[in-house]
């Protein structure tokens, strides 16, 4: 029995049943992955994960980066199979033969044969429920719909009681969900609010001039540490990648901008714009891109993206975009987003009403992904390939565990989860994030931040400042909050890039993040051995970054193997020096991360069946 990873908070080290682990030598490492003899820092760590301190943290972080764990992904190692560029458009896979290739012998030689080798089995007809196509949020017959008046007071259980729904447990408290979302009982209450003196309004006012003398003097010293960078001759940058010369000087004469639509008909694709509504009464808008060779006859997928962003970030790193490139291999491309996106409405709830902002994490995992899943099952008749990026990877574990939406598992043919946001990294205990922790009283947190958007001036700036503008702007700012860098990116697409970051977001959604996830480490309980995640968890396959130091990919690999025997963990990728973003804007993203995404596809989308290799013998040949 392998050594214990203590990620409890309290706890000693025991097995699942409560007995002591006996005193064995560390799990040799898979193959494939980059390690030193001696044991990692995981393996040495006496300490509670959910009470690590931030020299903890980056000594973790440090750990992922020396000892990855999964398949070592490198340009080297990519060049040293694919050759030059051409190869990897529609080629073969970095991975050597793909599983599509092992499989059906499918015809690489194409863009887009990939989609069609064999065509997706339909799902059983109990494997999912309800997944009809609903009709437009501002439709006719949407408005004659006779619906509840507060969605938020369902009864929890009555959203999931089907025969299906495997591992459903309404007593799972593996969630750390310490803070409650403020219930605003009726409409009668804001009117209250607001009526008698301007209350909140005045409240509201305040946190507004409040934030917006915070976020300036953290664009102040944002623009002053860029600055100084450049000009202080002992800094070092980290190397840049190799990029293709004529692929850095090119001049598309694509604007700035951050319509779905545009970037979708300047690359030659259609775009369709599509309205979920959710159980709860948000209306979330998905963008449906159709390429005009194959009219969206591929395998379904969904992207989904993260914490202030939305699906135009899948978009903008011109034909190598993750939505591009799918839809180029002949996929059926939904880009979604989450409530609140775009300005979509809710069926009860105005924009400036506090109920339209009372959401976190768990009203995402429990209402907006089944939403987007069931609409997309509904539409296609098939099982989707899920695909999800740091918050669109935590929101769906946290969908498919055991206490919110298990059944959901059963309606995915895979789960790829990039930079997944499961374990907290070193990030969140920087400045200012350091700072904000200290508000963790919810009276504190709402007098600083206010009870509706989070920070609003960002978004009055996107409306006011030109796009090219704000875009150089937002380099330095992001730069400075989170650490990014740009060595694995073109340089004249970054400020592109962050033109579609820094999106509207609610303020409890991120409370919970300062309050919960930066305190806890982690979203789910790490106190317990216990399995998250019930049978019905889709195959999955992680791909993390080894310099990514906002969230740690790393733990949650070995909290799978060594945990999760319901987790069928087909593929991990350790992708060398990646950051956060590198693994969607990264220049060299498609033959370092998307021919495995799309390796993973195929292996999945008729159905997964682990084979079993065989154990090395440790007898030597005579």
């Amino acid at each position: 029995m392998s050594e214990f990873i203590d990620y409890s908070r309290n706890a000693g080290p025991t097995t699942t049943d409560g007995s002591p682990f006996d005193d064995q030598p560390p799990r040799p490492s898979s193959r494939g992955s980059r390690r030193s003899g001696k044991s990692s820092a995981s393996q040495r760590r006496k300490v509670n994960y959910g009470d690590m301190s931030k020299a903890d943290l980056e000594a973790e972080a440090k750990e992922e980066r020396q000892h990855p764990v999964g398949d070592f992904m490198s340009h080297q190692q990519v060049m040293s199979k694919e050759g030059d560029e051409e190869a990897y458009i529609g080629g073969t896979s970095a991975f050597g033969v793909s599983g599509a290739g092992r499989a059906g012998q499918n015809d690489y030689n194409e863009k887009g044969d990939v989609a069609y080798g064999n065509y997706p089995q339909q799902p059983e007809a109990a494997s999912y429920y309800g997944a009809v196509q609903q009709p437009g949020f501002f439709s006719e017959k949407s408005q004659q719909q006779q619906r509840y008046e507060d969605p938020r007071h369902v009864d929890a259980r009555s959203l999931r009681n089907h025969p299906e729904d495997l591992g459903y447990d309404p007593e799972d408290h593996h969630f750390l969900n310490d803070h409650i979302v403020p219930d605003y009982p009726t409409q009668t209450f804001f009117r209250k609010c607001v009526s008698p003196g301007w209350v909140l309004t005045g409240f509201q006012i305040g946190s507004f001039l409040g934030t917006t003398a915070g976020f300036t003097s953290i664009v102040v010293m944002a623009i002053a540490t860029y600055v100084f960078k450049f000009i202080n001759p002992f800094f070092k940058f980290k190397k840049r990648t190799d990029v293709d010369k004529e692929w850095e000087t090119r001049i598309t004469g694509e604007r700035f901008s951050s319509r779905a639509e545009y970037y979708a008909e300047f690359f030659g694709h259609e775009c369709e714009a599509l309205d979920v509504e959710t159980e709860d009464g948000f209306v979330l808008r998905v963008h449906h891109l159709i390429h005009k060779k194959f009219k969206g006859r591929g395998h379904p997928v969904i992207l989904q993206h993260g914490i202030l962003s939305n699906s135009v970030t899948f978009m903008v790193n011109e034909e190598k975009s993750l939505a591009f490139w799918l839809l180029d291999q002949g996929y059926d491309v939904y880009v979604s987003n989450i409530r609140t996106n775009f300005k979509m409405p809710h069926r009860h709830f105005k924009r400036s009403d506090p109920r339209y902002w009372a959401w976190s994490i768990k009203e995402i995992g429990m209402y907006d992904l089944p939403a987007i899943v069931d609409f997309v099952v509904g539409r296609t008749g098939v099982k989707p390939a899920y695909i999800g990026h740091s918050q669109g990877t935590g929101t769906m574990f946290l969908t498919l565990s055991r206490g919110i939406r298990p059944d959901i598992g059963n309606k995915l043919s895979s789960f790829i989860a990039l930079g997944p946001s499961v374990y907290a990294g070193p990030v969140l205990r920087t400045f200012p994030f350091s700072f904000m922790r200290r508000f963790k009283s919810r009276g504190v947190w709402s007098l600083v931040f206010g009870v509706r958007e989070f920070i609003p001036i960002f978004s009055v700036l996107q409306n006011l400042l030109p796009s090219w503008l704000f875009g150089h702007i937002a380099v330095p700012v992001f730069q400075f909050l989170f650490g990014f860098g740009t060595q694995q990116w073109l340089w004249r697409q970054v400020p592109k890039f962050f033109r579609t970051v820094g999106l509207p977001n609610s303020s409890e959604l991120l409370y919970y993040y300062m309050s919960n996830f930066s305190y806890n480490n982690c979203i789910f309980n790490t106190h317990s051995t216990e399995p998250w995640f019930p049978r019905s968890f889709p195959p999955l396959a992680i791909f993390y970054g080894t310099a990514d130091t906002l969230v740690l990919g790393k733990p949650l690999v070995e909290r799978i193997r060594e945990y999760e025997p319901n987790v069928r963990l087909v593929k991990v990728v350790a992708l060398d020096d990646y950051e956060h973003m590198d693994m969607i804007w990264g220049v060299n993203a498609v033959p370092e991360c998307f021919l495995g995404i799309r390796d993973m596809i195929e292996e999945t989308k008729n159905g997964y069946t682990p084979v079993r290799r065989p154990q090395r013998s440790n007898s030597r040949r005579s």
